[in-house]
């Protein structure tokens, strides 16, 4: 997904490059909707994606990971001062839209239900750009806590509530994969990616 931060990954890929050289891996970065189809029309073999509503039955999930939603502003910033922003807290903010955010129309609903408005700024696809426009003072926004952070931005993470988000590798049930595919799911599977730093939400640890 676009909001998967490459950074995560990093790791990841060299571990795969060393581990089976010789195999080319192509990646393409969409929303969850452009990857699904792309994964059902046999384009791609697996996709990292998340989302807010259940995944399809023709799907299998793996849960790679968990990350927690953060605040992002602009170094100086009122947040800047706390340990973590309650939703309630972005009331009169002005908000610069992620159009890749997966969660947006979640978070849009908490802000409301905690009597939050956050006035619109401006829009776009490019995670760079709504970072550069944060660490310009435009505005602020929502990000995953694993996204790459651009200089001049700072973060804290949501609370009342905390909102979370698992990213899976995807696949087709039933579709059977080459060796070369497989020799990637054993790479993803047997990655030790690091846990959240705010820890694990109680709530959906339960439900995990």
């Amino acid at each position: 997904m676009c909001t998967v931060g490459p950074t995560r990954f990093t790791g990841l890929l060299a571990h795969f490059a060393k581990a089976y050289p010789g195999i080319t891996l192509q990646i393409f970065e969409g929303v969850p909707g452009a990857l699904s189809e792309k994964l059902e029309m046999g384009e791609i073999d697996v996709a990292l994606m998340a989302s807010p509503n259940p995944f399809p039955d023709r799907f299998k999930l793996e849960r790679l990971f968990r990350e927690r939603f953060v605040v992002a502003f602009l170094m100086g910033h009122r947040f800047a001062s706390l340990n973590a922003v309650p939703v309630a807290a972005i009331d009169g903010e002005t908000y610069l839209r992620r159009l890749s955010c997966e969660f947006y129309y979640e978070l849009s609903d908490l802000a409301s239900a905690g009597g939050a408005t956050a006035m619109d700024g401006y829009t776009s696809e490019r995670e760079d750009w709504i970072q550069n426009m944060v660490a310009g003072g435009l505005g602020i926004c929502f990000i995953p806590e694993f996204s790459a952070v651009v200089a001049g931005v700072q973060t804290r993470p949501l609370m009342d509530p905390e909102v979370w988000r698992d990213v899976h590798l995807v696949t087709m049930t039933g579709r059977r994969h080459s060796p070369a595919v497989a020799s990637f799911f054993n790479a993803l599977r047997g990655f030790p990616f690091p846990e959240s730093r705010f820890g694990i939400d109680q709530d959906l640890a339960r439900g995990a």
